[in-house]
């Protein structure tokens, strides 16, 4: 097998990482539930499916990138995730966040179409 390291992507896709809420600074009529957008970056997405015991849900790992100098880690246990794997859609639930000496974060999602 050959592989044309040149075509490899680190982070080949794009993510949102967001949390919904009603902004209170607009007037009372106009304030409704919306997305709050906390992150848009590029990522890698992994596939890694496990069992709760009674059926089978599908789970990720979204690599994004980091730099421990600058960024702080900005991301929570309970906010959302959004992307497209070629033509998948991934819609999730962040339930891990994971930061590593090596210059990136990893991230649990608990996908929600299930």
């Amino acid at each position: 097998m050959y592989i044309e390291r040149d075509y490899i992507n680190e982070y080949p896709f794009s993510g949102r990482f967001y949390t919904t809420g009603v902004d209170e600074s607009k007037p009372l009529d106009e304030q409704v539930e919306e997305e709050i957008e906390i992150l848009s970056t590029l990522c890698d997405i992994q596939e890694n499916s496990h069992s709760n015991g009674k059926f089978l849900s599908s789970n990720y790992i979204v690599y994004i990138p980091f730099d421990k100098n600058t960024d702080g880690v900005k991301l929570k246990i309970g906010y959302m995730f959004s992307s497209e794997m070629y033509g998948l859609e991934i819609n999730g639930k962040v339930t891990g966040v994971f930061p590593s000496q090596l210059g990136g974060i990893a991230i649990y999602i608990q996908d929600l179409d299930v």
